[in-house]
């Protein structure tokens, strides 16, 4: 299926590659916005709007939803802030896809299985742990409570140039592309598999194009220790140069999440750093 697909959260990390991507091969894409951005097309929507309910009733038909947009808030109390943008909004765009017969992606967290799972697999229990998490969670269930023809997308880290910042190795990707060295901190030894961008929105492509139904994991192919990670960005960005090295007390966690076995499997985390300083040498 190739149609006309709304994309929620387009402004975002996500959101601005998935447009690209999409308006690319052939979708005609609707990007909705919290503030207006310059997009073509693009549905400017608080989702905290008081009229949030009525202008949802007017968005433009599409054939399919991904639902990206919502509040990352990963600190403790805060699940009054996270009702309106990550559960409420949630069920109503599901409902809204059901009543013009639209399939609906949803973007949720691999954190719902807890965010110190050291391996988070498709038979690994619920840990609502977070407050984040449990809004997704919630969400989750009331998609599927909703009987819209969906998807639910349980999503690790995400990597790339100019990624969020709350991600460490995405800020060390961004100085090394400056030239600046990047910080590991402890003995680099913690575990991950976090997943490229690039690969996460063609994993979001082949959804979409498919009606994929269903929850699953997604992440990376690669399981690296963050002192690898950092080497390779080193080798391939900033060669001639090793990481800085800094003392951390902080305690951290591995976290191994198993892709699932329905979705493609993204490339290696060198092969996209190799990717990443393709991309920015030719931006040049």
């Amino acid at each position: 299926m190739v149609g006309k697909v709304l994309i929620t959260g387009a402004n975002g990390f996500v959101g601005r590659c998935l447009v690209r991507m999409l308006g690319g091969s052939g979708w005609q894409v609707v990007p909705l916005v919290r503030r207006g951005t310059g997009f073509d097309n693009e549905v400017v929507l608080d989702f905290c709007d008081v009229d949030f309910l009525s202008k949802v009733a007017k968005l433009p038909k599409v054939d399919a939803l991904v639902h990206l947009g919502g509040k990352i808030e990963l600190g403790v109390g805060v699940r009054e802030k996270l009702f309106k943008p990550n559960v409420l909004a949630t069920a109503e765009l599901a409902d809204w896809s059901k009543s013009i017969g639209a399939y609906f992606l949803f973007s949720s967290t691999a954190i719902v299985s807890g965010s110190r799972n050291c391996c988070i697999t498709s038979s690994s229990n619920l840990e609502l742990d977070t407050d984040y998490g449990y809004s997704k969670w919630l969400a989750e269930e009331l998609v599927k409570m909703s009987g819209v023809k969906s998807g639910i997308l349980r999503i690790g880290g995400i990597f790339g140039q100019n990624g969020p910042s709350h991600l460490g190795i995405n800020v060390a990707i961004d100085n090394a592309l400056r030239g600046v060295r990047p910080v590991q901190y402890g003995d680099g030894s913690v575990k991950r598999n976090y997943i490229y961008i690039e690969d996460l929105c063609q994993i979001i492509r082949f959804c979409i194009e498919r009606g994929l139904e269903g929850t699953h994991l997604v992440a990376g192919s690669s399981v690296n220790l963050v002192s690898e990670m950092l080497e390779i960005i080193c080798d391939t960005l900033l060669p001639g140069h090793r990481p800085q090295h800094m003392i951390s007390k902080s305690v951290i966690y591995d976290q191994v999440i198993e892709h699932s076995t329905y979705l493609p499997q993204g490339r290696s985390f060198a092969e996209a750093i190799k990717d990443i300083k393709s991309a920015s040498e030719s931006s040049l």
